[in-house]
């Protein structure tokens, strides 16, 4: 660290940019400071110094002792220890990595007085040298450097006392390896060449999302044809990009320290920050009440294993290890097994869509709520004629109907304690406030009863299922016609049949899996019977041996009958209860499965859900927009959060996603401020001469700009599997097939299917075969190509081989 003084010495600049040399000048000063400073002393944990809670206890084990007069000045000082706890518990000093120490900088004037305030990722004060470096999570300080510019005048209130004052200073920074690398301020974006000069950026670096890549200019730096910037340096106009915390726009911010219960629902387009402010929100509750919002405490919910890995990346960089993140389908089916148990451990790979579709419609939340509803009239039946003519049997029944509403096991729960003998203190039954005991039978029998209806969760998912009139009164009107509902049903009628038949065998085999694990002896016959098929009557009359699967959908299903019929789904011994859960891209999780979600969380339901309709991935989901949901969930109140401007990708590439949306282009679009080069066309005879084109450039890309990234997207993962041998054979470097979600989210080319990149972002994107054959002018295929071009943060090229697609605009054709 001796040579930071030398390192961090003002650069070089250009003659006759006063402002550059001026700003660059300033902020390396600023940096060698803090960097000499953090040499010279140690940095000592975070916990090291006074334990308060150790001090106050001691002090109350000694007024317990003490004599009367000494006791005022014992609590006097308890008093105090709790205010200087409190103080210190708002401002925990932490580690600041001197490689990067910070990401904003503020100078502020409040009553003639000027303060400087680092922003970074932990919290560090020293009063003699004047070094405030405040975590960014920290709101009291931090709002300020999120809600305001430079020159701005702001009021706040911070420790209970109003503050006035200005923001003479605020600048965004970019410190890599011990190196200021990028300023961000007003004036300009001023960047640190590799020689140790400083440039000033174009205007158009200023608004850089993320990603290897810099913002392209539309003006002078393009060439048709030609993948890349055109730069000189590192090949790209901002290598050392802003931290993606010190970029959160105030609008973000606010939903960011939202109030710690109730929903958050955002919207917002591809690029706009969503994912962003759920893992940053998650991440400032827990710096805000790490108690309460532990990471085994909270939980995120995304679609694919492609975002679970990035996201699963992303946390500990924000100081949250240990969260869990799911894929939804991962999650249903664990909680499942545990839940009900015997049922079929694999699933059905050809389910049919109309099945799908059926099982994820909004509709079933109401079908099964009937269906329940129809158990507890038989268990209210069983009731009424067993208390018939019996004394006290009207109390019974007002407990019954009190519990209205209440989960089925729940309510024969309260029936059972009401029924219960009363005991006095000695635990002698008190007989006489204790119920009669004709009376007490009769209603531990009916529990007895109810409890076991309760409790056959597949019998009632395959009653409900299989009752043709039920499902046709349910669904009528829903856009799912009488044909597609026999259709569902007699798939289901013919699954759930086996699916109960199997479950004795298959507990039996976890039982003999236990025995084994034991070292004890199965029963004699354990292997005829585990050899023993299920058969049922194949299309032609003949019998025909068929496995019993679950589909996919059943597990949400099933899970729900478990809310309905027990009540809250469990952990272990205890409720399974969420004090924070995020969903992201909840658009395409059906309303079934985000009742089941949602019900998982705390009492004070907080819960951040982040999503875009334009980007439906599922199209059989059932899910048709927010307000509709939101009605479904019983959450019609709650207001949706739009966000207004997209950051990740240039307006050129905006305005081309949008265009293709067509009539499913929303009314409420928001702001690209970030200008690009235009979205290209290429036309080609056939694959082959598509090949030779993307090969050349693909490869000067690499070349010219080796860390950056590219993503080569397909509709179908057979078109990525030609293109992306074709591409081999033309020896481009860097270049990996992604067939099952593995990005390794490294610098190269990953050639793969729409399917495969929800969710993701790239500098470059290429996408394949966009021909009428490919994206046909339905729903489907306008969503998947505007989820694949809003990949792309940088660049976007489209190629087709043959007729394009009637969804591409006539200007792009035209041009």
């Amino acid at each position: 660290m001796s040579g930071l003084s030398e390192e961090h010495s003002p650069s070089p600049a250009p003659p006759g940019d006063d402002e550059l040399q001026r700003i660059s000048a300033e902020e390396e000063r600023v940096l060698a400071r803090v960097q000499k400073h953090l040499a010279a002393r140690e940095m000592r944990p975070a916990n090291e110094g006074l334990d308060y809670d150790a001090e106050l206890i001691a002090l109350r084990d000694q007024i317990n002792e003490a004599r009367l007069e000494d006791i005022p000045p014992l609590i006097e000082e308890m008093e105090r220890l709790t205010e200087v706890a409190s103080r210190r518990a708002k401002v925990t000093e932490g580690f600041v990595d001197p490689r990067s120490p910070y990401f904003g900088r503020m100078v502020l004037e409040e009553n003639d007085r000027k303060r400087e305030v680092l922003i970074g990722r932990s919290t560090y004060l020293h009063g003699k040298t004047g070094i405030r470096i405040v975590d960014w999570r920290d709101a009291p300080v931090s709002r300020l450097y999120y809600r305001y510019e430079e020159g701005d005048e702001y009021e706040e209130e911070f420790g209970g006392r109003y503050v006035e004052g200005e923001i003479l200073t605020r600048r965004s920074l970019a410190i890599n390896g011990g190196e200021l690398r990028r300023i961000g301020a007003p004036q300009g974006t001023f960047l640190r060449r590799k020689d140790g000069t400083w440039l000033r950026a174009g205007e158009s670096a200023r608004r850089l999302a993320g990603g290897q890549g810099a913002a392209m200019r539309a003006e002078g730096h393009h060439q048709p044809g030609k993948l890349g910037i055109g730069r000189d340096d590192d090949g790209r106009e901002d290598r050392y990009l802003p931290e993606i915390t010190a970029l959160i726009d105030p609008r973000q911010f606010d939903l960011i320290t939202a109030k710690d219960s109730g929903l958050v629902v955002i919207q917002g387009g591809a690029g706009s920050g969503k994912t962003t402010i759920g893992l940053h929100r998650l991440a400032y509750l827990n710096f805000q009440d790490r108690k309460r919002f532990r990471p085994d405490k909270m939980l995120v919910m995304v679609f694919n294993q492609a975002l679970k890995r990035y996201i699963s990346r992303v946390l500990p960089a924000l100081g949250v290890n240990g969260v869990p993140v799911q894929t939804y389908e991962r999650w249903a089916e664990k909680l499942r097994q545990q839940h009900v148990r015997g049922l079929p451990r694999e699933y059905d790979e050809l389910t049919p869509s109309t099945v799908t579709r059926l099982k994820k419609h909004p509709q079933m939340l109401i079908a099964i709520d009937q269906h329940v509803a129809k158990i507890s009239a038989r268990v209210a039946e069983m009731l009424d004629q067993s208390l018939s003519g019996i004394e006290g049997g009207d109390g019974a029944l007002r407990v019954w109907k009190k519990h209205t509403g209440q989960p089925l096991a729940q309510r024969l729960d309260a029936l059972g304690r009401w029924a219960q003998p009363v005991r006095d203190r000695d635990g002698v039954i008190d007989d006489s406030r204790t119920r009669p005991l004709a009376l007490r039978h009769a209603v531990e029998r009916v529990v007895q009863r109810g409890k076991s209806m309760a409790h056959d969760v597949p019998t009632a998912w395959a009653e409900l299922l299989t009752d043709l009139p039920a499902l046709k009164r349910v669904f009528e009107g829903t856009g799912l016609s009488d044909e597609e509902i026999e259709s569902a049903h007699r798939w289901c009628t013919r699954k759930c049949p086996m699916v109960l038949a199997s479950i004795d065998e298959n507990l039996a085999k976890e039982r003999h899996g236990r025995q084994q694990r034991r070292g004890k002896r199965p029963p004699e016959d354990f292997d005829q019977r585990a050899r023993r098929d299920d058969r049922t009557m194949g299309i032609d009359g003949e019998e025909e041996q068929e496995a019993a699967l679950l589909d996919r959908e059943d597990d949400t299903l099933l899970l729900r009958f478990v809310q309905r019929l027990w009540g809250p789904l469990v952990r272990g011994k205890e409720r399974l209860a969420y004090e924070h859960v995020l969903v992201d891209e909840a658009q395409d999780l059906s309303p079934v499965e985000l009742a089941v979600v949602v019900e998982t969380a705390s009492r004070h339901q907080s819960i951040t859900l982040a999503g875009d309709v334009a980007q439906r991935l599922m199209m059989d989901n059932g899910f048709t927009g927010w307000k509709d949901v939101l009605g479904r969930l019983g959450l019609d109140h709650v207001a949706v959060e739009p966000l207004r401007i997209t950051y990740r990708s240039t307006a050129q590439i905006i305005e081309f996603a949008r265009d293709v949306l067509g009539p499913l282009r929303s009314e409420e679009e928001n702001d690209a401020p970030r200008q690009g080069v235009p979205v290209e066309h290429f036309e080609f005879g056939h694959g082959g001469e598509a090949v030779a084109f993307l090969g050349e450039a693909l490869r000067d890309l690499m070349g010219a700009e080796p860390r950056c990234s590219v993503a080569v997207i397909a509709r179908y993962p057979e078109q990525a599997d030609l293109y992306y041998q074709g591409l081999v054979n033309a020896e481009v470097p860097f270049i990996r097939r992604i067939a099952r979600q593995d990005f390794p989210f490294k610098p190269g080319i990953d050639v793969t299917d729409v399917r495969q990149v929800k969710g993701l972002e790239f500098d470059y994107v290429v996408l394949l075969e966009v021909s009428a054959a490919s994206y046909p002018e339905d729903d489907e295929a306008r969503h998947l190509l505007h989820i694949a071009a809003t990949r792309a943060a940088h660049q976007l090229w489209v190629a087709s081989t043959g007729q394009p697609s009637p969804l591409l605009p006539d200007t792009l054709l035209d041009r």
